[in-house]
């Protein structure tokens, strides 16, 4: 487990890397799965946004240390930024579970991070809190649905509730 306080700035960002790469994989993969089209449309949506984080992490990298090349390690600290595990048998109510624990996570990472940055960098770590507690509570509402509505993953709500 790595001691976030500990390490270094550049580890910490390539390690957000490869957290947003993960997450865009997996949002991804759900949305190809998915039946329901609300679902698919948000977990585009999420997809899209981890992927756009990883691009902002990559240039903010560049900003603070200037010809060096981003190291992405090969998985993430799980204590420190969990990951979505998925299985054939993983339910819709298990993935959202993890999903939002992994939003929350960033979230978190982020603010931690943000302090130890200098204005813009700073501010942008801000901004990437924000908008993965944005995610949280999306995720939050959808979990809320597919705990009434067993077969949410698989239908529209239209026809989940008639």
């Amino acid at each position: 487990m790595i001691d976030a306080s500990q390490a270094s700035v550049e580890t910490l960002i390539g390690m957000a890397v490869r957290a947003e790469i993960d997450a865009n994989k997996i949002y991804s993969t759900l949305a190809d799965q998915l039946s329901n089209p609300l679902l698919k449309e948000k977990f585009s949506l999420l997809a899209f946004e981890e992927n756009k984080h990883k691009t902002i992490l990559e240039n903010l990298f560049a900003e603070l240390f200037l010809g060096e090349e981003i190291q992405i390690p090969d998985k993430t600290d799980q204590a420190l930024l969990p990951s979505i595990q998925m299985s054939p048998s993983s339910s819709l109510v298990d993935i959202l579970s993890q999903a939002m624990e992994a939003e929350k996570a960033a979230e978190n990472f982020y603010l931690s991070l943000s302090a130890r940055v200098q204005k813009p960098q700073k501010e942008i770590l801000e901004y990437l809190a924000k908008v993965e507690k944005s995610h949280y509570h999306m995720l939050h509402s959808e979990y809320v649905l597919a705990q009434e509505f067993e077969d949410y993953a698989e239908k529209d709500i239209d026809k989940v509730v008639t």
